[in-house]
């Protein structure tokens, strides 16, 4: 079964349960702060649940290894979604500079990336998928926050958001690989169980926001498809060229495509509300790239799968 078969089964399967958020949210099931809340609980519960249990694995060298060449590969393509953001969104006369560079650079790798890897490589895409997660915390707290306030600010305030429920299941689950330490049963059955409410709860809440935003008047805006497309293809592209040069195995290279593959991050609406810009732009530029990746992502792992 080709890879790009099963990418689109899955971003079917991830767009039925978004759709039913968007149901949700209109027939007045829920509301904004059931999202909200439902978001609270998925960032700091479960998604933490899921990257602590792929952890738990038996320790191998080679993985140990791998997680550290996606790290590296990760920055890198980080690194080159910067100077593209650099080239194509210039500063003068453009009051949502920083807006359109974090939604070009930074992707929704946890609420997309983590469930689709899992669908497409499993457990195993999900461990390399971490390495990825910790580089886009580490620049997304200092480059993100130098593009929104002009300023790195406090050292001791980044590091504070920089230590949250992700960032310290990867480096409990870290430990956990490298001393082969496995939590009993009676913890790691309920954990697991936790884990596995990801996808769904997820991509319930990208269905909710969905709903609340003002897609109609974005999608009337030819500058939405230009940074659309930087994102869903420039982006993914450098990073397939990027891994044609450098060889390594498939499945992390098949990660952190897909991972660059992703739509704007929701932390670029988090960002613009708390540094006063222009949060509406953000959270339209996350909806209709979350929209478009239904047919871009399919087609970028489509060339991926022929060519890695």
């Amino acid at each position: 079964m080709s890879l790009a078969y099963i990418t689109v089964n899955k971003i079917m399967e991830m767009f039925l349960i978004m759709a039913i958020g968007v149901l949700i949210l209109k027939k007045g099931m829920a509301d904004s702060e059931t999202s909200k809340r439902l978001s609270s609980i998925l960032l700091n519960v479960i998604t933490p649940c899921m990257i602590l249990m792929s952890y738990q694995i038996e320790f191998n060298k080679t993985l140990l290894i791998g997680l550290a060449v996606t790290a590296g590969l990760s920055g890198i393509s980080f690194f080159l979604s910067i100077l593209l953001s650099g080239a194509l969104i210039r500063p003068k006369g453009n009051p949502d500079m920083a807006v359109e560079r974090m939604s070009v650079v930074y992707s929704n790798c946890g609420f997309v990336g983590i469930p689709l890897i899992s669908g497409v490589l499993g457990a195993e895409g999900v461990f390399f998928m971490t390495a990825y997660i910790t580089v886009f915390n580490i620049l997304v707290w200092s480059h993100g926050i130098t593009l929104m306030k002009g300023r790195t600010g406090n050292l001791i305030s980044t590091m504070k958001y920089f230590i949250n429920p992700s960032t310290v299941s990867i480096g409990a689950g870290v430990l956990f690989f490298v001393t082969g330490f496995h939590l009993p049963e009676v913890v790691g059955n309920p954990v697991s169980m936790i884990g596995d409410m990801n996808t769904p709860v997820a991509m319930l809440v990208s269905g909710m926001n969905l709903a609340e935003s003002n897609l109609l008047s974005c999608l009337k805006s030819p500058r939405t498809y230009m940074i659309s497309a930087a994102k869903l293809l420039a982006v993914p592209f450098i990073t397939l060229l990027l891994l044609m040069v450098v060889k390594v195995d498939r499945t992390i290279a098949i990660t952190v495509l897909t991972a660059s593959a992703c739509p704007s991050a929701a932390t670029s609406s988090m960002f613009a509300l708390q540094y006063n810009k222009n949060s509406r732009y953000a959270s339209e530029l996350m909806a209709v790239t979350t929209i478009l990746s239904l047919l871009t992502i399919p087609a970028v792992m489509l060339v991926g799968g022929m060519v890695l």
